[in-house]
């Protein structure tokens, strides 16, 4: 068989991937999409520069491979959910892209109440929404640019608008959608009762369908704009948190993984859906039918670390703060990151200014690791699970992995695989064309590259304190 290619469209980067035979990670590349900020708070980006930025992506792949990407098979993808578009009745663009972050919402009159109708959580599988969510976005424009609403025809997320592109096809992909309070994650249609509150039209809307849906070859021209074999096949991915669980061979029930990144985010595979598990775990359709994902995700991440690297005057690399807090004990000879994690001033963050940057790093880790205690928790209650899978930049630091096997009392593994995520959505396609169980996919396709098992006396000092 041939290559299988990945997009995976995230917040602060665009990245293409290829995939060998076995799974064997070929090349990656990546760009920056440009957002822009047009006012405060607005996060943006016009359709054609998402486009560019996807060929620049492809191309900057197509460099990579000694081949190019004349072997490739299939192409899937991975992608945020929550960013969309409007086009018009000639399938225009009437919008830029209105991505996640944006804030535009905040403040709508009657905004708290759009975003609670009855039996949300049994019906879509989401706690609660905010300002970030689809719904919030379109009411808004609603309220605001009536011009637009009445010209609108057709309704597309990122990855649907990445569909309609490249296949002529308008659908969506039910973990994608399932994210955004308007779906009914148990039949995998679109629920009307959230529609009519927002307004929204049924003929507006993609045809949901399950990720691992093959929609068909590309387009030839849409094959030609990016370097793409005619033969190539387009199969429907899912949302990127949900891929890089999928990429780190969580597929079997109770299996739990985490990613350290610019979020953190907990997954759990489940074969049914919970009624009464606690109000901050999302819950999504899965794999197949029967399967769900069940999610928690925060702001405490990564992010922090990165955060307090760029305070200190002479920025130094991961690798070197790394090696500063090896060198302290558990602990950070008592000092904890004050009152949440907020990146305020270091002195705010720690109750001090730390004059040792090790220890500061390491309290940074095992407040992280804290905040997983907790999404692990809510997950799985009294069941702690076996092994968690950790993807993420975090997972390329031994000494990460060895706080959180010591804070959480569980074991941790680290792939081989640098791109987990990438590797999920590429499993997606393998499986579709290959006719590859997705077990079978995971024991041969997901390779552990250490596993960091607790160290008693750690793990009793951090239950101690």
């Amino acid at each position: 068989m041939g290559l299988i290619v990945t997009l995976d469209l995230g917040t602060s980067y665009y990245k293409a991937a290829a995939f060998g035979p076995e799974g064997e990670l070929l090349a990656v590349h990546r760009e920056v999409p440009p957002v822009a900020h047009p006012r405060p708070g607005w996060w943006e980006l016009e359709a054609e520069v998402f486009r560019a930025t996807v060929g620049r992506a492809m191309a900057g792949l197509a460099a990579a491979l000694p081949g190019g990407l004349g072997e490739v098979d299939a192409l899937s993808f991975a992608t945020q959910t929550n960013s969309f578009l409007l086009l018009d009745d000639r399938d225009q663009p009437i919008t830029p892209i209105i991505l996640w972050p944006d804030s535009r919402a905040v403040g709508l009159a009657g905004l708290d109440e759009l975003l609670s109708p009855p039996d949300l959580r049994g019906t879509t599988g989401l706690p609660a929404m905010t300002y970030e969510f689809l719904p919030a976005k379109l009411a808004w424009l609603r309220e605001h640019d009536a011009d637009v609403w009445c010209r609108a025809a057709r309704l597309c997320l990122l990855s649907d608008y990445l569909t309609w592109w490249l296949t002529g096809r308008h659908v969506t992909g039910a973990s994608v959608a399932g994210l955004t309070g308007l779906v009914d994650i148990h039949r995998l249609q679109w629920w009307p009762r959230a529609c009519e509150r927002v307004g929204v039209p049924a003929w507006w809307l993609p045809e949901i369908v399950r990720m691992g849906t093959e929609t068909g070859r590309l387009r030839p021209e849409a094959a030609a704009e990016l370097g793409l074999p005619a033969r190539c096949h387009f199969v429907v991915g899912c949302l990127d948190q949900y891929a890089g669980a999928i990429g780190l061979g969580n597929v079997a029930e109770g299996g739990v993984s985490e990613t350290t990144g610019t979020v953190l985010a907990s997954v759990r595979c489940a074969h049914r859906f919970s009624e009464h598990l606690p109000a901050e775990v999302f819950q999504g359709p899965g794999f197949q039918a029967g399967v769900y994902y069940q999610m928690v995700f925060g702001s405490a991440s990564a992010n922090l670390l990165e955060w307090y690297r760029n305070q200190l005057p002479d920025c130094p690399s991961f690798e070197e703060l790394d090696r500063l807090a090896a060198e302290v004990k558990p602990g950070a000879g008592g000092l904890r990151v004050q009152g949440g994690i907020r990146m305020q001033s270091v002195e705010e963050v720690f109750g001090c200014v730390p004059d040792d940057p090790g220890r500061a790093v390491r309290a940074i880790m095992e407040a992280v690791a804290r905040v997983l205690a907790g999404q692990v928790a809510a997950l799985c209650g009294q069941d702690r699970p076996a092994e968690i899978r950790s993807g993420g930049g975090a997972a390329r630091s031994r000494l990460w992995l060895q706080i959180k096997a010591d804070l959480l009392d569980v074991p941790f593994a680290a792939p081989v695989c640098p791109e987990p995520t990438s590797l999920g959505a590429a499993m997606i396609g393998r499986h579709v064309l290959g006719g590859v169980s997705w077990v079978t996919l995971a024991r041969h396709w997901v390779r552990m590259r250490e596993v960091c098992k607790p160290d008693a006396r750690h793990a009793e000092m951090y239950r101690a304190g």
